[in-house]
C-alpha cells in the first residue's frame, strides 16, 4: 500500500495520526464496522456501560505481546497512564485526561469517566485503543517508537524513513486465522499521480486518495474502489488567538473573498463546493442555524477598509503555513492566496514546512493560517476540533453555546437530543467559520482487482485500511 505522508514515530501514543502504520503492530481494542455502523471487538473482547460514566472494558484471555509480556488489564492501564502524563505529549492525552481506572482482575479494567460520555468507544478504536509492551517501553526508553513492540496481526520488520516500512505476520497472534497475509509493505508517495501509477504498474495492490476525480478515472480503469463519507475536511485554519486574527471583522472580510467553486476547479473538478461544514444530507445540519459566509468581494473590501480605519492600519500581511512537497495541497493554497489578495491592502505569504515540523506548529498555535484536516468516520469529532477544550482545536475557537452542545452530544443517550446539539454545532462553526472547507470530503482507497477481505476505517488523514483480514485471490 501506498500513503502520502511519513511518520515521525511509532510510539502508540502518537498512533492515532498514524493508523495505518501502527494499527498493523498495534490491533486496537475495538473496530468500528462502517457496513453494520457498530464498534465490534478486536484487541478487547468488549467495553460496555449503563450510564456512560462507569464503563467495564473486557480484555482477551491469553494474549501475549510478541516478546511475552501478557496483554492484560495491567498492560493497558500501563498505556493510559502514559498517554495521560503530559510528558509524553500523547496526541491522546486529552482523551485520557477525564478518565480514571482499576484493574478489577486480570482481564478486566474498570474505567470512569469525570462526565457521562457514551461517545467514549470511539476512543478504543485509535486514540486510546492502541497498546504497547509495557515491557519494550520500560526497556527501550526513546527508541521505542523506532522500534516497536505490540501483540497485533502483524511485526515490524524494517522501517526506512520517507520510503517504506516492512511487516511481516504474527506468528503468536491471538486469531490463530490471522493474517491471511504473510507480509505487508506500506509505501511512501507524496504525489497523488505517482501513487496512482505505481498501482497501474503493479508496484503496489492498494493506494489512498482524497480525490473525486481519481475514484472516478480508477473506477473506469477497472479497479476497485471503496469509498468512505468523512465528517469534516481540509481546510482554511484561522488561529483566533493570533493578535491579528483574532479580530472578527478582519476574518469575515476573509471569508467573504473565499471562493469554493474556484478552489474545486483548479484542484479538485467535478466536486461540489462546500456551503457548510456538514454534508447537505447530514442529518445534523440545519441551514436555519448558519452556513459560511458567501463570496462577495465588495463586502469583504468594505470590511476590511474598515477594520484598516478601526486599528489606524495602512495594510495587513497575513503568514499561511501548507504541508511541503504535497502538489495538491501547494495549489490549493496558491489559489486561496490568490483569492484573498484581491481585498486591497492585504498580502498572503505562502509557508511550506515539513508534515512533522508543520504538525508541531498547528499544536502550538504557533501560526496564523495553516492548510489542515480535520477528517473522521464519527461525528464526535467535532468535540476534539470545536469544544474549547478539544484536544484538536487548534484554532482556538471558543463558543459556549457550542460547547453546551457538545457536552450534549457526550452526556445524552437520547438520539433527538444529540441531533439537535449537532445542529447548532454546524450552525455556529459555519458561520463562524474558524476552519473553512471547500468541498465534502470522502476517502477513497484503491486496489487491484485481486484484492480482498479489504476493510476501510476513517482517518485523520482521510481513509485507512485494517488489513488483518485482507487476502489475494490469485
Amino acid at each position: 500500500m501506498a500513503v502520502n505522508i511519513e511518520s515521525k514515530t511509532l510510539d502508540p501514543a502518537w498512533c492515532p495520526y498514524n493508523y495505518d502504520r501502527c494499527a498493523p503492530i498495534f490491533g486496537t481494542l475495538l473496530e468500528y464496522d462502517a457496513e453494520s455502523d457498530e464498534m465490534v471487538s478486536a484487541m478487547a473482547e468488549s467495553f460496555e456501560s449503563t450510564d456512560g460514566v462507569t464503563w467495564i472494558l473486557k480484555l482477551r484471555d491469553g494474549v501475549k505481546f510478541s516478546d511475552g509480556t501478557p496483554y492484560d488489564a495491567e498492560a493497558v492501564a500501563f498505556n493510559w497512564a502514559r498517554i495521560k502524563d503530559p510528558a509524553t505529549l500523547s496526541t491522546a492525552t486529552e482523551l485520557a485526561a477525564p478518565l480514571t481506572w482499576r484493574v478489577v482482575d486480570p482481564l478486566t479494567l474498570e474505567v470512569t469517566s469525570a462526565t457521562p460520555n457514551f461517545q467514549l468507544p470511539w476512543a478504543m478504536t485509535q486514540g486510546l485503543g492502541m497498546i504497547g509492551s509495557p515491557t519494550a517501553m520500560q526497556e527501550m526508553g526513546a527508541d521505542y517508537g523506532n522500534a516497536p513492540i505490540g501483540a497485533g496481526p502483524f511485526l515490524l520488520e524494517s522501517w526506512t524513513r520517507d520510503t517504506e516500512a516492512r511487516y511481516v505476520a504474527n506468528p503468536d497472534y491471538w486469531d490463530a486465522n490471522l493474517p491471511y497475509l504473510d507480509s505487508f509493505v506500506l509505501k511512501v508517495i507524496k504525489h497523488d499521480d505517482q501513487r496512482l501509477n505505481a498501482l497501474r504498474a503493479g508496484e503496489i495492490d492498494i493506494a489512498w486518495s482524497t480525490q473525486s476525480k481519481d475514484a472516478k478515472t480508477m473506477e473506469a480503469e477497472g479497479f476497485t474502489v471503496h469509498t468512505l463519507p468523512l465528517v469534516g475536511g481540509t481546510g482554511l485554519n484561522l488561529n483566533l488567538e493570533d493578535p491579528v486574527l483574532e479580530d472578527p471583522d478582519l476574518r469575515l472580510a476573509i471569508q467573504k473573498s473565499i471562493d469554493p467553486k474556484g478552489i474545486n476547479a483548479a484542484v479538485y473538478p467535478g466536486t461540489d463546493s462546500a456551503d457548510a461544514f456538514l454534508r447537505p444530507d447530514s442529518e445534523f445540519r440545519d441551514d436555519a442555524l448558519g452556513k459560511y459566509p458567501e463570496l462577495n468581494l465588495d463586502e469583504a473590501q468594505k470590511i476590511f477598509d474598515s477594520y484598516l480605519s478601526r486599528t489606524g492600519k495602512s495594510d495587513v500581511t497575513l503568514s499561511f503555513n501548507v504541508h511541503a512537497g504535497i502538489p495538491d495541497l501547494t495549489l490549493v493554497a496558491q489559489v486561496l492566496q490568490s483569492q484573498l489578495q484581491k481585498i486591497n491592502g492585504l498580502t498572503v505569504n505562502i509557508e511550506p514546512v515539513e508534515y512533522g515540523a508543520l504538525e508541531t506548529m498547528r499544536r502550538a498555535g504557533d501560526f496564523q493560517m495553516v492548510l489542515g484536516s480535520t477528517l473522521s468516520q464519527q461525528m464526535d469529532a467535532l468535540y476534539d476540533t470545536f469544544h474549547s477544550g478539544g484536544k484538536n482545536n487548534i484554532t482556538g475557537f471558543s463558543n459556549p453555546e457550542v460547547d453546551a452542545a457538545l457536552e450534549t452530544t457526550r452526556t445524552s443517550n437520547d438520539p433527538e437530543d444529540v441531533k439537535a446539539a449537532y445542529q447548532t454545532v454546524n450552525g455556529v462553526v459555519s458561520e463562524d467559520a474558524p476552519i473553512r472547507t471547500w468541498r465534502y470530503p470522502e476517502g477513497y482507497i484503491f486496489s487491484q482487482k485481486d484484492v480482498e477481505g479489504l476493510k476501510v476505517i476513517g482517518v485523520p488523514s482521510a481513509a485507512g485500511v485494517i488489513v488483518d483480514e485482507v487476502w489475494l485471490n490469485k
